[in-house]
C-alpha cells in the first residue's frame, strides 16, 4: 500500500491521525464512498490543499475529515 503525500506533506485521518493509502474507500460527510486516488498539499499557510478521487473528482481533504500533515 502506498501512502498519498505530496511535498513533503501525508495526508491522515483528521481524527486518528492514520495516513490515508491510494485508492483507499473513504466516506464524506454525506456517508457516500469514494475511492482516493491523489491529493495536492497546501501551496500556504491558509490553504487545505486539494484530495482527488477515481471518478476525477477534486475536493477539500476536509469532506473526508482527512488533513495535510508535515
Amino acid at each position: 500500500m502506498r501512502e498519498i503525500t505530496s511535498n513533503g506533506f501525508r495526508l491522515v485521518h483528521e481524527t486518528t491521525g492514520a495516513p490515508v493509502y491510494f485508492e483507499d474507500i473513504i466516506r464524506d460527510f454525506r456517508g457516500d464512498e469514494h475511492v482516493i486516488t491523489g491529493g495536492r498539499s497546501p501551496h500556504k499557510p491558509s490553504s487545505t490543499g486539494r484530495v482527488y478521487t477515481a471518478r476525477n473528482r477534486e475536493f477539500f481533504p476536509t469532506v473526508f475529515r482527512l488533513i495535510w500533515i508535515k
